[in-house]
């Protein structure tokens, strides 16, 4: 098989990331069936494996949210270090100031919490740990609000800085109450149903310690199935109205409780958070461009290296290997690309050597010889650089392909796929 025929089909299996594996995941029930495979996780749920390829836009957690899980196990008594081990989480997480990890792996985080702990209601446990400040840039969006309704605002608007798995949305808006939704784009099981119970709950506690009153939510309600005892929610959340089974999880609160003023609230604050907030990189939308981004980053760090970029994103160096060929390209190629992109943005305004050091080469030689070969790239006649573009893309879909073709150059094309 040639190299075009492997590319084409990786293609067409699409972008299989990895999962990651731990003493709480690693049970897995192929099937033979038309049924999807499902996945048992260590407490008995199940959740679908998808076979296939993955969904265009994975979504991704802030090391910020899976710091704080970490200590707030740490503070109900477990070993944090061993739990980010078995989640695989780099030993980066625990310093990093601005990094993501794939979603999944902090909802495997939730589920190896909730075992360490023993607590099967850890995720309302670890919410009642929580303090101002954790969370950063996001925390401080909300209490500098004018209001509570405010304060979700903020929340719903910036939730991306902490997560691109969670949606906060506005269902139902009345003179009474306002019924809020919080979804998931990925599924997750046991670990998505945790992560619901977390977040609800920071909402409702957050609302009493913002506003400096017994803030009560008129209803609450989750789409997992019911726990065995209500107790422990009825006293989370203050009310006896938490219902279970719901098509969609969400919490309510009355009109005049969301008018209530924050004790923190700083109109000159809150304005200059929300501009800095609006001026961070939009969220990746899919692995690809995650990649893309983090790779200009260590070229401006000045070390970009295969081993540092894959340790960005929590895989292995053979991992990211693996997942650069099924898009069709390599590490070489995509550093050499990134590079001549920063090269036409910074050449002619910096010399030579300091060009060499934004590119992260080790001498000015190194990046004399590129800046030669991507001249010399540009310089070819624009049918050659037509012809090479289009055999290119005709070799990738084969012989057949290639004959039915009528642009200029099928024939040179055709001889070369043969």
């Amino acid at each position: 098989m040639n190299r075009c025929a492997r590319a084409d089909r990786n293609r067409r299996v699409g972008d299989r990331l990895p999962t990651a594996r731990s003493p709480a995941d690693q049970t897995w029930r192929a099937s033979s069936t038309a049924a999807p495979p499902v996945r048992h996780t260590s407490h008995g749920h199940q959740e679908v494996v998808t076979t296939g390829a993955v969904a265009a836009s994975p979504a991704y957690d802030s090391v910020v949210a899976a710091r704080f899980l970490l200590s707030a196990v740490a503070a109900g008594g477990a070993d944090a270090r061993q739990l980010a081990r078995d989640a695989q989480l780099p030993s980066w997480t625990f310093t990093a100031e601005q990094a993501i990890i794939p979603s999944r792996t902090c909802r495997l985080l939730w589920e190896l919490a909730e075992r360490a702990l023993e607590d099967p209601h850890a995720a309302l446990s670890i919410a009642g740990r929580y303090r101002v400040g954790q969370l950063d840039l996001f925390d401080y969006l909300f209490t500098t609000a004018a209001t509570l309704r405010q304060g979700l605002q903020a929340t719903a608007a910036f939730l991306h800085l902490l997560s691109t798995n969670g949606r906060l949305r506005i269902e139902a808006e009345t003179d009474q109450q306002t019924i809020y939704s919080y979804r998931h784009v990925e599924p997750g099981g046991r670990g998505e149903q945790l992560c619901d119970q977390f977040c609800v709950a920071l909402y409702c506690l957050r609302a009493r310690v913002a506003t400096g009153q017994p803030v009560v939510a008129a209803h609450v309600a989750f789409s997992q199935p019911p726990p065995r005892s209500y107790h422990v929610f009825t006293e989370t959340f203050g009310t006896r109205r938490v219902d279970f089974g719901a098509p969609v999880t969400t919490f309510a609160f009355r009109a005049r409780d969301l008018d209530l003023p924050l004790l923190g609230a700083d109109p000159v604050l809150a304005r200059i958070l929300t501009r800095y907030a609006e001026t961070l990189p939009a969220s990746p939308t899919n692995w690809y461009e995650h990649f893309q981004r983090l790779l200009a980053q260590v070229i401006k760090d000045g070390s970009p290296s295969l081993t540092v970029l894959a340790r960005r994103l929590a895989v292995s160096p053979r991992t990211l290997q693996r997942q650069l060929a099924v898009h069709g390209t390599t590490w070489r190629a995509e550093l050499d690309t990134a590079r001549q992109r920063r090269a036409r943005q910074d050449s002619g305004t910096v010399g030579m050597a300091s060009l060499a050091r934004r590119l992260g080469y080790a001498d000015p030689r190194s990046a004399r010889r590129s800046l030669r070969r991507w001249d010399l790239r540009r310089s070819e006649p624009a049918e050659d650089q037509w012809l090479s573009a289009e055999m290119r893309e005709r070799l990738c879909q084969g012989p057949d392909a290639v004959q039915a073709g009528r642009t200029p150059g099928g024939e040179i094309v055709a001889a070369a796929a043969r």
